[in-house]
């Protein structure tokens, strides 16, 4: 389900080693790139003193060993993992389960219970018995491969739909047990669990006395302390990614991210359209954002929400749930959250932000060419 990279994965930011006067440790920086988890590979950059950042040595594997962990834990392909344990026992038996799972899932449905809409959770983790009929990890489309591919038979999707129902998770936490009550329910925290893990890590470093640093964990960007470069600290630089722009097309470096934004101690993720989704022989796009109601897609006018806040692991969640509920509701959801800004990105190619953002989102006007126009912020009409 998601998001946001720095560079080959789109989301980019910026680091700049500064050169120093002569009565000053030179700055710099470096990066560490972990071994795989949850599909992707994570990164790590750390900007430090040239003599700190020649004793990290040893980080990388530090730091992949949080990550693998993680995977271990919460993947749904291991037989082996938690997650896997806890869908295989649905209907059987509770499963005892580290304090990280607990953690992770009371999360998920505390922000389920905030996407309710007519008594629905349109942000739901127990989705997954239908996304698996849907099979996007093998069918996502490729512009080069223009591969087109089939969609799951309706009554298939219907007869999953009833299994979709995250009060029927069941925690224990004196006994530390998760237990899903009906037969055949399945979850998923993929919506979720890299934010926690970009949370975990950048708590690992602040113990290593780390103290500047950015953190992407399969697009989930978390930036911590000032950047420093010409001997002054300074804000991040932090580019979102253009929806549907990619390397192969014309004018790439041009048009690939919406806008700029400055900010230290804070993290960024994004929800798309365009980040997985099947096309069909006639040319129809679904994407992997599924509706519990329907099973199918949400179709709501939205390609793309950008979360900033300061905790991953709720920017994670939080931009699932404020991409399903559509670019005006998801707007006011913003807006009664202090602590949440937020893009929004329509399927006519207009561009809105919350009202945090109003000074602090520079717009790439280059995008103007491909058909995007900025609007500013949304006061529930189309800013025309």
């Amino acid at each position: 389900m998601k998001k946001w990279t720095i560079f080959s994965l789109f989301l980019f930011i910026l680091v700049f080693a500064g050169g120093c006067s002569p009565q000053k440790e030179e700055y710099g920086y470096r990066e560490f790139y972990l071994d795989m988890a949850f599909s992707i590979v994570p990164k790590v950059q750390v900007v430090d003193t040239i003599t700190k950042l020649e004793e990290l040595d040893d980080l990388r594997n530090e730091l992949s060993e949080i990550t693998t962990r993680l995977d271990n834990v919460f993947s749904t392909t291991k037989e082996t993992s938690y997650l896997s344990l806890i869908n295989e026992q649905a209907g059987v038996a509770p499963v005892t389960v580290p304090e990280d799972v607990i953690i992770v899932l009371k999360e998920a449905i505390a922000v389920a219970r905030e996407s309710i809409v007519d008594e629905v959770a349109l942000y739901d983790v127990t989705i997954y018995p239908v996304w698996e009929l849907w099979n996007f990890s093998a069918k996502y489309y490729h512009e080069l491969e223009d591969n087109r591919e089939t969609i799951p038979n309706p009554q298939d999707i219907i007869n999953r739909l009833p299994l979709v129902d995250y009060t029927k998770i069941i925690i224990d936490e004196v006994n530390s047990t998760v237990y899903l009550t009906d037969e055949n329910m399945k979850i998923d925290l993929g919506s979720i669990v890299k934010g926690f893990a970009c949370d975990l890590i950048k708590t690992y470093l602040l113990e290593q006395g780390i103290t500047r640093a950015t953190i992407d964990v399969g697009g989930n960007l978390l930036t911590y302390g000032a950047n420093f470069y010409n001997d002054s600290d300074q804000p991040w630089k932090i580019k979102i990614q253009t929806p549907y722009v990619s390397q192969y097309q014309p004018n790439y470096w041009d048009n690939y991210f919406l806008g700029t934004y400055y900010d230290t101690d804070v993290t960024v993720v994004s929800s798309g359209t365009y980040e997985r989704y099947i096309k069909t022989e006639e040319g129809v796009d679904y994407h992997h954002i599924l509706d519990p109601r329907t099973g199918y897609s949400f179709d709501n006018g939205l390609i793309s929400v950008t979360i900033i806040t300061e905790i991953s692991m709720f920017a994670d969640a939080y931009s699932t749930a404020v991409f399903s509920m559509g670019l005006e509701n998801g707007m006011e959801f913003i807006e009664g959250k202090a602590e949440l800004e937020a893009v929004f990105v329509t399927k006519n190619k207009e561009i809105y932000v919350s009202s945090g953002l109003e000074e602090a989102f520079l717009f790439n006007n280059n995008i103007e060419n491909i058909g995007y126009t900025y609007k500013g912020v949304y006061d529930g009409t189309s800013n025309s």
